[in-house]
């Protein structure tokens, strides 16, 4: 996302609003596929985090108390299934992309006359896409690792690979398809740092020492599917929640103000991903701390990353709301953002989103999945709010953040910071005072 910002001016510069358009449509359907990994992701993390810190056995829900070594049968087992998997995954969502992908683009694009390439630029984009997904096992295995350093790393060296070639091809005049040629190349350095990161010859000679049996694995695979199932259920239910309006917006609105749409959420995923960093950085600390059964320094900790994220995400939205539009106007951009007024209320939207969704992250790490039918009926909600909308009033891009907004605030903005206070018999106030004296703790102490 930060290698998409810093692209960013230049694509606006350079790019025509319908080729704007196009390029957030693509990684809508993108994420929509990625729709596949259906949960496997994070269970594999997790449960790989468990194993090291010395959990023995996996469960379907709950987690083994450890205080063992690590069981590197049972982790060579879990690294073992996890390619297999995305193997499966990355091929099934290839031939999606290039058959039901393929027919939206069309649709969208005229026939493919809106954008000149488009049906090349399509392609490409799908063969990167299947390389994502196919190697999103690292990212799992880094992380449940511990090592959110390494996996920075590869991910940085991934992004400056994409923001040169993604200059250099917009230059030359290559225009959308030079983006496409771009972030097909250059996560291929970071998937190289990943496994150098991970596969040192010292752990590998550990793994090394034992051969795993189809039975193994398919008795762990039915272990991670059981919540894997669920998070892919609530993985749907987010894609509809967040993506879905965009997906519509693609077969009633203009290129153009679906240009000035993905605009507006771009910028706020990165105000999102940068005030969220720390709470994401701590989730093997969370699953690790479950294991040691700590509950006192756990729910410390993850009042201490809510704080961070409220200071962060206050900060970017002011940026985002009163400086991003003047941004986009020295620079002479072909896209403009929605009114002052929707700026404001999608970051209402999505202090309250984000809010909710971390808390409900925070659940998982106890490997419980309690909100499935939740997530799917907010989905389904929005997407038929954000279809009437879009059908039958002049709202625009305005009644798609209502509906979102409004949807949510129902149910899920107040139910999971609830459970999770509940659980650790807290008022909502004692929770965010316990983060700020969190946070002024440690200023005293790094201040000595």
């Amino acid at each position: 996302m930060a290698s998409g910002l810093i692209t960013l001016p230049l694509i606006l510069k350079m790019l025509s609003a319908e080729e704007i358009g196009m390029n957030y449509l693509m990684l809508t359907v993108g994420s929509l596929v990625s729709l596949f990994d259906f949960g496997f992701a994070p269970q594999f993390g997790r449960n790989i985090t468990y194993v090291f810190a010395g959990a023995q056995a996996l469960k379907k829900e709950g987690v083994d108390i450890g205080g063992g070594s690590v069981n590197y049968r049972l982790l060579s087992t879990m690294i073992s299934v996890a390619k297999s998997v995305y193997c499966i995954l990355a091929v099934v969502v290839l031939l999606i992309m290039l058959t039901l992908g393929t027919a939206y683009i069309y649709k969208v694009t005229h026939g493919f006359k809106d954008v000149h390439n488009s049906l090349l630029i399509w392609i490409v984009y799908s063969i990167s896409v299947f390389f994502k997904v196919y190697y999103t096992y690292y990212s799992s295995l880094l992380i449940g690792k511990g090592l959110i350093m390494e996996s920075k790393k590869a991910i940085l060296a991934s992004n400056l690979l994409y923001i040169i070639l993604a200059f250099v091809t917009l230059i030359m005049g290559f225009g959308l398809l030079g983006i496409s040629i771009a972030n097909l190349i250059a996560p291929f350095i970071g998937r190289y740092l990943s496994y150098k990161f991970f596969f040192t010859p010292r752990f590998c000679y550990e793994l090394s020492q034992y051969h795993v049996a189809a039975n193994e694995k398919w008795a762990l695979f039915k272990i991670i599917w059981y919540n894997a199932q669920k998070l892919g259920l609530v993985f749907i239910g987010s894609y509809a929640i967040n993506k879905c309006s965009m997906f519509l917006a693609g077969l009633y609105l203009s290129l153009e103000e679906i240009a000035s749409y993905g605009l507006m959420i771009q910028l706020m995923t990165v105000v999102t991903i940068v005030s969220t960093t720390f709470f994401t950085v701590s989730e093997p600390e969370f699953a690790a701390l479950r294991v040691d059964n700590k509950r006192e320094a756990l729910i410390q900790k993850f009042a201490f990353t809510m704080n961070i994220y409220y200071i962060l995400f206050l900060i970017g939205c002011i940026c985002f709301v009163l400086l991003a539009p003047f941004i986009l106007n020295l620079i002479d951009s072909n896209t403009t953002l929605p009114p002052f007024y929707i700026l404001l209320l999608y970051s209402i939207v999505t202090l309250l989103e984000n809010n909710h969704s971390c808390f409900a992250t925070f659940i998982i790490s106890e490997n419980k999945v309690p909100f499935v039918a939740a997530s799917l009926l907010a989905g389904t909600a929005i997407c038929v709010g954000s279809f009437l909308s879009l059908k039958y009033t002049l709202w625009g891009v305005g009644g798609l953040v209502l509906v979102q907004g409004g949807c949510q605030l129902l149910y899920a903005n107040w139910k999971w910071p609830y459970v999770v206070c509940h659980d650790f018999k807290l008022s909502f106030f004692d929770f965010i005072k316990m983060g700020i004296n969190q946070s002024l703790n440690r200023l005293k102490y790094y201040g000595k």
